[in-house]
Order: structure tokens, then C-alpha cells, then sequence
């Protein structure tokens, strides 16, 4: 493949990003960034008032601003750059949007809302729409590959630092720029990112919720400044990948991307994780091996006297074992299986059992200290294309029990029915907007391509206070 001076990757994946529209997909494409955007909605309206979501509103609407879009959920009016800022950090601390394992990214976080807000604002068609979706998680999980895994382990939060790069490639499909403006947004775009720090996310401070909301919002701000004539950095390769990993596989960039620009191979297609604990991802496998366990064998907490986890390296780092708030607590294997041991309901950890009540609570603090975490060098060698965890118990009456599973195994998360989408959705949506609206809201997200526009369906997602 040729390309320009310093291996100038750029025309290509501007090329690519610009030229996409929804005649280009395939059914299985348009159906699983259709449950992409029919999913992230969900997480939306969960972190309507989670975390720092006042906090990020009171800024946006004190800045007043163009009405461009909607700020949900009251349904004021500013610019697309700051509704964009508040929707990604809405549900950036959740840890309920989706997660690319092959790119160590979130992307329906920051591509889902300058989607919806540009679609607003320009008018655009759901079809549109989701054309723009599919080119902002091609972009970022490409972007993601190439420094996989070592950007993760050498400190950056990767969800933050490559959320910019899909909400970038999103706002510059939806707005029609040029291939040349589309390059010059990405070049913009990895100039304004790396500031998303792992420490964050260790730490458990609020921070770490406006770290997608930052990221979004920079990525809206690259496809601006580009349509205005703003020129992106060129060497993409040589001077910014080797700045952010140790170790770096460019060619991971363009691949699935022919020399005519199109697509042929869709990484929102293929092994995007969707989320059914508000955990950072790397936990599921040993959460699923503990209700497992449970189901097997009736087990109760009094019965358990040490937890054992076999597990990645990227799943033993998350080993805080008394996390101080919410956010260190989605975070903690060791919080989470306790949670899951005492709580025996998987639907607790899509966010009730991230309560204060529920972590100070002595007995599930008790059973925290009885897990140990053990690195398995094999399962860490298997990942990303298997997503291995062993959980092994032992048992007040002497007798020890084991669950192995492999997360990739299990199709909920890598290739989930609409019934699955739907079922996490309503868990999420009706206790902040009703029945009625959610049932609205299911029948829009079903059938999102063919939309006029995103008017109905920004009017149903508003909160009447």
C-alpha cells in the first residue's frame, strides 16, 4: 500500500471516514451498530444524574452557547460541542457503555453523542446517523490496535485517550467534510488527547467521569477547527504512536481498509463487548465464574472462606480491595465478587450495589479481604481472542469449588440478540423515564435507520422536572 511522506496514514483513514454511507454497509453491520446506538441511549439516560452529571450541566448551561442540540435531560439548547461534553460524561464513570477489547476503548461513550447532537443539529437521518457511527468506531478501534496492549500498561486510560479519534471520524462523516478535512480532523485529534491518565481510574476520583467528556468533546472541536481550514499533524507514526506505547503496530491503522478507501472489515461488527456489569470489562469473566458458582451450588456467603481468581494481567491490576466511592469501587475485583457473593442478583451490579451503603458495609468488606488474585500468564497470552477467568472457593465445610469461563464464549456479550440489548435497556431507562416513554423509546431505537431525523426520538429521551 502507497502512501505519502513519513507513511502518512492520514489521507487514507480520511478518505475512508469521509467516503462512508449507509448504502456501503452490510445488513450484519447496520444491525450491530444499530444495537451500538439502541445500547449507549440506554446508558445515557443512566447517567442522567450519576456522578458529576449536575456538576458538568451547571458548567454547559452557564455558558450558555448557539442552540445547536439539545442538553438532555431537561432539554435546554447550547452548542453541539458542549452537549457532547455532557453526554460523554454522563456515562463515562459508569462503566456501562461498550468496550472494543481489541483497541482498549469504549467507543459508543464518545461517538454515540456527537451522533445524536449533530443529527440534531443538521437534520440528519437516522440512516446518516448511523453511517457516522460506524466510521467513528472503525477510526478509534484502529487507532486503539495500534498500540495495543502497551499503552494500556504503561499508565494511559486508553477509553479516554482514544475516545477523541471516534468522535472526531463521527462529526466529520455527519457534517460532510472533504477527505481532506476528514485527514486534517484526525491530525487535529491526536494532538488534543493524550491527557487521560490509568491513575485516574485507580484513584476512583471524579475525574475519571470527565475524562470521556473531555475526549468527546475534543474530537467535535478537531472536525470544527478542520472545516475552518486547520491543518492536522502529518506524522502520525513516527512522531505520536511511539510517544504513547513502548511498543506500536501501525500497520493495525489501515488494515481492513483497501487502497480504494472502503472497508472490508468492520470492527463494529466483530468483537465489540456489550456491557452487562457497570465494571470495567476485564472483571466479567470472574463475575460470571461467581454467579456460576452460586447457582451451582446454592452458596451463601457465610459459606465461603477464601476466593481464589486466576486471571489476565489486565483484570489483576483492578485489585483495590476496600475502594473509598463509587467510582475505585467498578473498578475492584475484589468489591465486585464480594458484592456478587452477598447481593446473589447480577442486575445489582448494573449499578445498586455501587451505593455508599453497600460499600461500607462491613460484611461485604470482610468477604473483599478473602480474595487473592493470582496472574495467569496463559490466559494474559490468549487475550484479546479469548477472555479468560477461574474463580476457585473454599468452602467452610473444607471442600473447594472452581468455575473457569472465557467471557469470548459467552454471546450476551460479543454477539448479543436484540432481546439482550433490549433487556439491559429497559433495566436502565424505565426507572428514570417510565414505561411509556421506554416502550417508545425501544420501538425508535429498533428501527433507528429508518428515522427522518433524530426530532422524536431527542423529544422522548427528555425528563419533564
Amino acid at each position: 500500500m502507497t502512501h505519502a511522506p513519513f507513511n502518512d496514514v492520514l489521507p487514507l483513514l480520511g478518505r475512508a471516514a469521509a467516503g462512508l454511507r449507509f448504502e456501503d454497509l452490510p445488513a450484519n453491520t447496520v444491525m450491530r451498530a444499530r444495537q451500538r446506538v439502541f445500547d449507549t441511549i440506554g446508558c445515557l439516560v443512566a447517567g442522567y444524574d450519576a456522578g458529576i452529571a449536575r456538576e458538568v450541566r451547571d458548567y454547559v448551561q452557564a455558558q450558555g452557547g448557539t442552540p445547536e442540540a439539545t442538553l438532555l435531560p431537561g432539554g435546554q439548547k447550547t452548542t453541539v460541542s458542549h452537549v457532547c461534553l455532557a453526554y460523554a460524561t454522563y456515562m463515562h464513570g459508569l462503566e456501562l457503555t461498550d468496550a472494543a477489547p481489541r483497541g482498549t476503548c469504549h467507543p459508543g461513550n464518545e461517538v454515540v453523542p456527537p451522533a445524536l447532537a449533530l443529527g440534531e443539529k443538521l437534520n440528519r437521518s437516522g440512516a446518516e446517523v448511523l453511517a457516522s457511527v460506524v466510521a467513528g468506531y472503525e477510526i478509534e478501534i484502529r487507532f486503539g490496535r495500534a498500540v495495543f496492549p502497551s499503552a494500556f500498561y504503561r499508565g494511559w486510560w486508553t477509553p479516554g485517550l482514544w475516545g477523541g479519534m471516534g468522535a472526531a471520524a463521527t462529526a466529520a462523516n455527519l457534517m460532510k467534510l472533504t477527505p481532506e478535512q476528514t485527514d486534517n480532523t484526525l491530525g487535529i485529534a491526536v494532538n488534543l488527547l493524550p491527557t487521560a491518565m490509568m491513575q485516574a481510574n485507580e484513584e476512583g476520583e471524579t475525574i475519571k467521569w470527565l475524562l470521556g467528556g473531555q475526549s468527546c468533546a475534543a474530537g467535535v472541536l478537531a472536525a470544527e477547527m478542520a472545516a475552518r481550514g486547520v491543518k492536522g499533524m502529518r506524522n502520525v507514526i513516527g512522531g505520536f504512536l511511539p510517544v504513547i506505547a513502548d511498543k506500536t503496530l501501525p500497520e493495525r491503522l489501515t488494515e481492513g481498509i483497501g487502497d480504494d478507501a472502503k472497508f472490508t472489515f468492520w470492527e463494529v461488527a466483530e468483537g465489540i463487548v456489550t456491557k452487562h456489569y457497570a465494571t470495567v470489562g476485564p472483571l466479567f469473566a470472574s463475575l460470571d465464574a461467581m454467579f456460576d458458582l452460586i447457582a451451582a451450588h446454592k452458596l451463601k456467603a457465610h459459606d465461603v472462606t477464601a476466593i481464589t481468581v486466576d486471571a489476565m494481567k489486565r483484570t489483576a491490576v483492578f485489585n483495590t480491595v476496600h475502594p473509598d466511592n463509587d467510582v475505585a469501587a467498578r473498578g475492584s475485583l475484589p468489591f465486585c465478587l464480594a458484592a456478587a457473593l452477598h447481593q446473589q442478583d447480577p442486575a445489582t451490579l448494573l449499578g445498586p450495589a455501587f451505593r455508599p451503603e453497600v460499600l461500607r458495609d462491613p460484611a461485604i468488606r470482610a468477604t473483599a479481604g478473602k480474595v487473592k488474585i493470582v496472574e495467569n500468564d496463559d490466559y494474559e497470552r490468549q487475550y484479546p481472542a479469548r477472555s479468560l477467568a477461574r474463580v476457585t472457593l473454599t468452602l467452610a465445610d473444607g471442600r473447594t469449588v472452581s468455575a473457569e469461563v472465557d467471557r469470548s464464549e459467552r454471546g450476551r456479550y460479543l454477539t448479543p440478540t436484540d432481546a439482550d440489548i433490549e433487556g439491559k435497556f429497559r433495566l436502565l431507562v424505565a426507572p428514570v423515564l417510565g414505561q411509556a416513554k421506554t416502550d417508545r423509546l425501544v420501538a425508535l431505537c429498533q428501527r433507528f435507520e429508518t428515522l427522518a431525523d433524530m426530532t422524536e426520538l431527542i423529544a422522548t429521551l427528555r425528563v419533564d422536572r
